[in-house]
């Protein structure tokens, strides 16, 4: 079994290029982006006592698969010998996902209708997100409406 430590997960994302996003409280946030704005992959770093502070193989499964979003292998790769994984286009690796895209999963009709009645985005402009993107997307529309709106919604006198 390997072991898998706080310094060989910074060695990953140091490695394949991740940009730190921000520190806090010894947590550092970093992301990858890989077809933004569709697949921006995110983890994150807690600072131990030291950098070989190991992880329980749980942790390890849950940081490798679901946030790196690749094998076991690719992971090792990178960490010892520098050599990035291929990625899709929908972030996950070639060794995770095989190196077709998968179909994107059946989409909310309604998320879908709000994007083309309140925006004019077209089901084939983000086919490629999930629910969750699109939820994300239409916040960051009608966030930035808000802010484009005269005066930012407040009552001037």
């Amino acid at each position: 079994m390997d072991v898998f430590t706080i310094g060989d997960h910074r060695a990953f994302v140091e490695a394949e290029g991740w940009e730190k996003a921000g520190e806090r409280g010894g947590h550092v946030n970093y992301l990858l982006r890989v077809n933004p704005p569709f697949a921006v992959l995110r983890t994150g770093i807690s600072h131990g006592a030291d950098s070989t502070e190991y992880f329980a193989p749980g942790i390890r499964s849950t940081i490798v698969h679901q946030q790196l979003q690749v094998t076991q292998a690719e992971f090792w790769a990178c960490v010892n010998e520098g050599k990035r994984p291929e990625r899709r286009s929908d972030g996950y690796s070639v060794g995770l996902r095989g190196p077709k895209d998968a179909p994107p999963p059946p989409q909310n009709p309604d998320l879908l209708r709000e994007l083309e009645r309140e925006f004019g985005e077209s089901a084939a402009d983000v086919a490629v997100m999930s629910d969750t993107e699109l939820r994300a997307y239409l916040f960051l529309l009608w966030d930035r409406r808000a802010r484009d709106t005269a005066g930012g919604g407040e009552v001037s006198l």
